[in-house]
């Protein structure tokens, strides 16, 4: 464990406090560590480098490991940093001591945080910051300056009933505003842009640009920060650092570095005072939506957002802690590393702390980097694949999910594996989220508005009191025009764009984890499109989710399973075989598994939807056998009247048969039957007598049993022989049925034909019975 000592870092910011108060800000410390018996070497950097892939160095050209050795200076020269003229400035050295000052008027402040990332508590974070009262008007003044125009220059539109046509406008203003106004304004805007119930379309659209890049701090301020979180001086703990960082963003920046034993590695350190920044910003955005609050109803706004602002809070201040990122990470490598070509770094603990993560360097390419994908034979939308193959199971398997990846947090190898970065932002969706999230894609591919509706319910969208009789002619206004197309042709951003304007049109509270989920999904989605314009994440998110609706036992997926293919009563033939059709492309399908929904179908829980089915198979294939037996006297007489007077065609039977043929190809496939299975029975042109139905199915029995035990064992099963038997009454009502209209029918063919009306004797033919 690191231990608490006053080391040159420390002295450092006392030089700096000393520096302020002389009024010298002349940059004298930076060589301090240059002066000490063992030295670091710096890796040299353009400012180029420091904004490329990772990509190995010319080792032909420098030392070992691509490292090359100028003169031992840690702080770069002015000139080569832009970053570093900030440091030099009045303003940062201001700055920078009024820091260290009111570190003196609240120390619990480095502890708070660290519990404000395990137990966010806004009560005790405005206790602390009560006493920093200062910084807090300063920064409310400071927001205020810079918001107050935007939000006159809103109501001004509103009055004048130009709200709508000056929206586009001021949705960039705003992006740029936050942009300016610091790191947590910057991340919430990032998250707003995922909260479809919150914002208009365009305000989503403008936020989604939003950057939380920010220009690196000194190296010398970096360094201090790794000598106090790790009780050591830099030049022990590594033998070589970049001279640049080679990452840069709101919270931190991360170097290249060498460790004594020689292992590559990332050092990531966190933004000096970054933490009371964002504590001081989160207050102040509290105390404002408090008073939102009392104002919802006049405002248009259907839910409270002070606990909006708690939630992300208490999940920003977890990202300021780099020992849970590590933990992120490990736990990520636990669930899904065993996935081929997914990797993520190591990470090495004795280097880490709350401000520093150490791990693993590894070499790869940006997949927003295209020259240098194709230079190294990459394909992007193949490492997109790869990660929404992972991202599905994170989703929907296990429900931890990396809830950032944007394309800096994604790198390929030349090896094909997808490198995950950056593990500071993750996320869980509840057991009942996952489920609930496949059947609605599923309902939503089948138009099914109405079972939509009531995933709102179970999603939590909405309280079950909302009435859902609105909303689903809402959603079949816009997906009866965006589901023209197959399920291959769907775009995911037309989609979330689509339940965007109907979640901001109606009472609807998205919660945090689905916001994230949305937010993932079409960043993967975008990267693809960058490669392949014609990309769509749908479809190959769709079979996933379609085998899993088909083979997942879990209750929940069984009662979606039969809320799909049965309607009043009616078995959906279509529903069924399109997630035959879809499951089977996913890349884990394995037929086998359809076992558990035969399994399924046979248990007591699925009693109703035994009725439904063997009605359904009693309807097929009585259809099919009707047909067959049609064609066959049609054959024998050449006469189609006297074909369809003895067996009246009925309107669906045309589908029916199709579905019959169907149904026999399958099992006989799956089956791997020698012969397959015949329905022809012995009565006058193959009509199947009651004893012929009953020979059937024991010859159905007795072939499935021979060429597999596994439907032996379930047919013994109660709901097995329930089904047996249910369809032998049914095919022998059908069949007395039609026996009877086949006699009917005979006797009036014989008629006909005896006076001349049949059209069998105008070809020569004998007349029925001769």
């Amino acid at each position: 464990m690191p231990v608490p000592l006053r080391s040159s870092a420390l002295k450092t910011r006392e030089v700096r406090r000393s520096q302020w108060k002389a009024s010298n800000v002349q940059h004298t410390v930076h060589r301090r560590l240059s002066t000490n018996a063992t030295s670091v070497s710096v890796v040299a950097a353009t400012k180029e480098q420091s904004t490329s892939d990772r990509q190995p160095a010319d080792r032909g050209k420098a030392g070992r490991g691509g490292f090359t050795r100028p003169e031992e200076n840690l702080v770069p020269p002015r000139s080569t940093l832009e970053s570093t003229d900030w440091f030099y400035s009045e303003t940062a050295q201001r700055e920078w001591v009024q820091a260290m000052e009111l570190d003196t008027l609240t120390p619990e402040m480095p502890m708070l945080l660290k519990e404000m990332g395990i137990n966010y508590d806004p009560d005790r974070l405005a206790a602390v910051l009560n006493k920093r009262w200062p910084q807090v008007y300063t920064r409310a003044v400071q927001v205020s300056a810079t918001l107050g125009g935007f939000m006159a220059a809103v109501a001004r539109d509103y009055a004048l009933g130009q709200f709508e046509t000056n929206m586009p406008i001021r949705a960039k203003q705003l992006r740029t505003l936050l942009g300016k106004l610091g790191p947590a304004l910057v991340k919430i805007g990032q998250a707003l842009s995922a909260r479809p119930d919150l914002l208009p379309r365009s305000y989503l659209e403008a936020l989604s640009e939003l950057q939380d890049r920010l220009p690196s701090f000194p190296n010398e301020i970096a360094f201090a920060v790794i000598e106090e979180e790790l009780g050591q001086p830099v030049t022990e703990l590594f033998s070589e650092l970049s001279e640049l960082p080679v990452a840069a963003a709101s919270l931190g920046q991360v170097y290249r570095a060498r460790l004594r034993d020689g292992t590559d590695v990332a050092v990531k350190v966190q933004r000096p005072n970054i933490g009371e920044s964002i504590a001081v910003d989160m207050l102040l955005l509290r105390r404002l939506m408090a008073v939102v609050d009392q104002r919802l109803p006049q405002l248009g706004i259907s839910q409270p957002l002070v606990p909006l602002v708690d939630e992300f809070a208490g999940r920003l201040f977890a990202e300021l802690d780099y020992v849970q990122e590590g933990h992120n990470c490990e736990r990520f490598q636990a669930l899904y590393g065993s996935m081929p070509r997914v990797r993520t770094p190591k990470i090495y603990w004795q280097y880490t702390s709350r401000r520093v993560l150490t791990m693993e360097w590894i070499e790869g390419v940006k997949l927003t980097n295209a020259p240098a994908m194709a230079a190294a034979g990459l394909d992007v939308v193949d490492f997109v694949d790869v990660g929404i193959e992972c991202t599905l199971r994170q989703l929907l398997e296990h429900g931890y999910f990396h809830a950032d990846p944007h394309p800096g947090n994604l790198l390929a190898t030349r090896a094909g594996d997808l490198v995950y970065l950056d593990f500071g932002m993750m996320s869980e969706a509840p057991q009942y989220a996952r489920y609930a999230i496949m059947a609605h894609v599923v309902h939503l591919v089948n138009r099914d508005y109405d079972a939509m509706c009531k995933d709102y319910y179970t999603l939590q969208f909405m309280d079950p009191s909302v009435d859902t009789a609105p909303i689903a002619p809402a959603l079949a206004a816009f997906f009866d025009d965006v589901l023209q197309s197959s399920v291959s042709q769907l775009n995911f951003k037309a989609i979330v764009d689509g339940l965007g304007e109907v979640l901001f049109r109606f009472p609807f509270r998205v919660p945090a984890y689905y916001a994230l989920i949305l937010r993932s999904l079409t960043v993967l989605e975008g990267l693809a499109l960058q490669a392949d314009p014609n990309y769509k994440l749908l479809a190959k998110a769709y079979p996933y989710m379609a085998k899993r609706l088909l083979t997942d036992p879990a209750p929940e997926l069984r009662e979606s399973f039969e809320d799909l293919i049965i309607k009043d009563g009616q078995f959906r033939w279509n529903r069924l075989e399109n997630l035959l059709r879809e499951g089977s492309k996913s890349s884990d399908f394995d037929p086998s598994q359809l076992w558990l929904l035969a399994e399924w179908l046979l248990s007591p829980g699925a009693a109703g939807v035994r009725t439904t089915v063997v009605a359904e198979l009693g309807r097929v294939i009585d259809a099919a056998a009707a047909a067959d037996v049609r064609r066959r006297i049609q054959t024998q007489t050449g006469d189609v009247a006297i074909a369809e007077a003895l067996v009246p065609p009925q309107p669906a039977e045309t589908e029916a048969q199709e579905r019959a043929a169907l149904l026999l190809s399958s099992i006989s496939s799956r089956l791997r039957l020698q012969e397959p299975l015949q329905l022809q029975g012995s009565g006058p042109f193959g009509v199947m007598t009651p004893q012929d139905v009953q020979r059937t199915v024991n010859q159905l029995r007795s072939v499935m049993a021979t060429n597999a035990p596994r439907i032996s064992a379930l047919l013994e099963q109660p709901g097995g022989i329930e089904i047996v038997n249910g369809l032998a009454s049914q095919l022998s009502r059908r069949l007395a049925a039609r026996a009877i209209k086949f006699v009917f029918g005979a006797q009036l063919t014989m008629t006909r034909t005896n006076s001349g009306g049949g059209r069998g004797n105008s070809k020569g033919q004998q007349p029925l019975g001769a």
